[in-house]
């Protein structure tokens, strides 16, 4: 057995905002759209082709491991349901409020913060919808409701912090909101007429019964119901999983277990969704890293981020249970019981790990849980990215890798969505169980192809933290920066109206994790001029309100 080296393995389990590369071997941040490395494994990678293990060193592909750890993590934010809305939950919390915003500065002045402001408004006025105080009550509650969403979702140790605060209503009315306000915006970027990007209006009066009757999960006085995993487990454990076999293959299936135990790679948040896998299968903990257990955990893994209710289809009828159905930890542990008492046959069902196994578990327990199957999913999403199909548009866009001005972060992410989606349903077997493809007899050019295709879209690089394209083989250099630059012009604006929005005090221009080699100077000045493109005020013309404190 070859050597395994620690400081090649581990990635970065802290935060789903994380910072410097320095701090681990690897990280994605959700909300900067960049997946880094640290310089070490840059290193050791440079060069190779994903997934070819003739003639590459052990260390090379224990580096390369934490590259498809990584690459494992911007797929599950590009290229799940539940993912893509998390990972737009950021510009959605902007897009959501930006009318409002503007329509407040001309009734109540430009003020920060907006929370501050909307307190003393309600003090002070009256609160009617198109009041100042209204107007500041919708945009902080919509900005609000989309953080719970993003907390209640991640895992347990979110929940607490969120639910105690006074503008917490009810977890369903939040999950609704951002169902809708994702939409919304989904459909005015490229589908206005929601021909194919789900109305949320046609669901409105089933969640308006929801809160009437007081349903669980609908009303302020009620209590939160959790579970014991989360997103950030499952995404830990999904990726840890899937790197571990990627090991095995890659050391001609000598590594065992013990290796990567040693190592502390099966501690902490990486093994909590497999304990509560094997707790809830009723299961023992397999003596191979390719036993059918493991390939069924990473499926359940798949199914859990991938809720088809609300997008890509209607929530009706199945309205009460919608929390339920679309939150990630509810998902897992409920195909786990399922396995448990009704389909134990399941876990020696994934013995080759191919796409046929793939569909007919899946399918199982899709039935079983009264839900579609991730390929129906798959498969409507491919649709309505067709050249002929209602987004054929933005099937050009991303093919010319040139997209459209309006919302161009969500354009962009949604483009790479569905092109994901589009190859998942032609090969569900590789992005479910990447490490088994990737090295050892099965890995083919196809295999290569694909994790090249659908790689992160931005990198850092090993002599620079900054924020760079990843160049694509099938665009030109030029137009994949310029595609970069537009992408982060965008950006930026969204940090400025979260802090004009929640945090008190001066605006505050720090772009250290964009570009390493900026001045504080070049930062403000980048970023004053972003938001006087998009709202026409200058952030230091705010009149910055006292703190209370």
């Amino acid at each position: 057995m070859p050597v395994l080296t620690p400081d090649l393995l581990f990635a970065h389990a802290d935060s789903p905002k994380f910072h410097a590369t320095t701090k681990a071997h690897g990280l994605y941040s959700t909300f900067e759209f960049v997946l880094r490395l640290s310089p070490r494994v840059h290193s050791a990678i440079a060069g190779l082709t994903p997934g070819i293990t003739t003639g590459v060193s052990f260390e090379q592909l224990q580096a390369m491991s934490t590259y498809v750890h990584e690459t494992v993590h911007w797929w599950q934010h590009i290229g799940s349901t539940y993912g893509f809305i998390l990972g737009l939950n950021y510009p959605v919390q902007t897009h959501c409020v930006v009318g409002n915003l503007k329509k407040l500065v001309v009734k109540a002045g430009f003020k920060k913060s907006v929370l501050q402001h909307s307190a003393l408004l309600n003090a002070l006025g009256p609160k009617g919808v198109d009041t100042p105080a209204g107007i500041s009550n919708i945009i902080v509650n919509n900005h609000f409701d989309l953080e719970v969403f993003r907390a209640y979702t991640l895992g347990p140790r979110w929940v607490e912090p969120i639910v105690q605060q006074p503008l917490f209503e009810a977890v369903g009315h939040a999950l609704n909101m951002t169902y809708g306000q994702t939409l919304y915006v989904l459909g005015t970027t490229v589908d206005p007429t929601f021909s194919a990007v789900p109305n949320p209006d046609q669901w409105q009066e089933g969640f308006r019964k929801l809160r009437a009757d007081k349903a669980p999960g609908y009303h302020y006085e009620q209590s939160v119901e959790l579970w014991e995993i989360g997103a950030e487990e499952i995404f830990e454990g999904q990726a840890r999983f899937i790197q571990i076999q990627y090991l095995f293959q890659a050391s001609g299936k000598a590594a065992q277990w013990k290796d990567f135990a040693d190592l502390g790679m099966l501690d902490g948040v990486y093994v909590r969704a497999f304990q509560s896998f094997l707790n809830g299968t009723e299961s023992e903990w397999p003596d191979r890293i390719d036993d059918p257990l493991v390939g069924l955990f990473l499926l359940i893994c798949d199914m859990a981020i991938n809720p088809g209710s609300g997008f890509p289809f209607p929530v009706q009828p199945f309205f009460e249970s919608f929390i339920t159905d679309v939150n990630p930890g509810s998902r897992f542990m409920m195909l786990c019981r399922i396995v448990s008492l009704k389909h134990p046959d399941l876990k020696r069902a994934i013995k080759e790990y191919t796409r046929e196994e793939y569909e007919a578990v899946t399918t199982i327990l899709s039935k079983a849980m009264v839900d579609r199957p991730p390929l129906e999913s798959a498969q409507l999403f491919s649709q309505w990215f067709a050249p002929t199909g209602p987004l054929s548009s933005l099937r050009r866009q991303y093919d010319t890798y040139q997209f459209q001005p309006m919302n161009y972060v969500i354009g962009h992410l949604f483009a790479h969505f569905l092109a994901f989606q589009e190859a998942k349903f032609a090969h569900p077997e590789f992005f479910c169980w990447a490490g088994m493809w990737m090295a050892g007899d099965q890995v083919s050019q196809i295999q290569a192809d694909l994790f090249e295709k659908h790689g992160a879209i931005f990198v850092d690089k090993e002599e620079d933290d900054g924020v760079f394209p990843r160049l694509r083989r099938d665009h030109a250099e030029s137009v994949v920066h310029s595609t970069y630059q537009k992408f982060y012009d965008n950006t930026v604006g969204y940090d400025l109206v979260g802090q004009w929005i929640r945090q008190p005090g001066p605006f505050k221009y720090d772009l250290s994790w964009l570009s390493a080699n900026a001045t504080r100077a070049d930062m403000e000045r980048y970023m004053r001029e972003g938001f006087q493109s998009a709202f026409g005020l200058d952030p230091a013309d705010a009149e910055i309100l006292p703190s209370s404190s």
